[in-house]
């Protein structure tokens, strides 16, 4: 039981900082979407940061590197998919009512 109480702290630190990059792209999607852009190299410095952390940390812990780096990976890469999807959706729902009914809105059925 020991064994899975590290794996299972660096899965909730990987999902802390998944938690963080989407909170920090979803606020620059809404600011200027092309700012959302020039955040990856803060989220991949976050993610880095945490998988280096686990690695340089871990042999001061009683539980095993590897499944401490493990489960940062999948904390971080699980909510990950979450998060992608809730931006996706939010960024392809229609803005208001009237574009849901404006037919020069749908595909194909506008001016070109």
């Amino acid at each position: 039981m020991e064994a899975v109480i590290g794996p299972l702290l660096a899965a909730a630190a990987g999902c802390a900082v998944a938690a963080v990059n989407y909170c920090l792209t979803k606020r620059a999607m809404e600011k200027n979407g092309a700012l959302a852009g020039a955040l990856s190299a803060v989220r991949m410095l976050l993610s880095a940061g945490l998988l280096a952390g686990v690695y340089f940390l871990a042999p001061h812990t009683p539980w095993d590197r590897t499944g401490m780096l493990v489960g940062a990976a999948l904390g971080l890469t699980v909510p990950m998919f979450l998060f992608t999807f809730l931006l996706v959706r939010r960024e392809n729902a229609p803005k208001s009512a009237e574009d849901e009914t404006d037919p020069e809105n749908k595909q194909g059925g506008g001016r070109s």
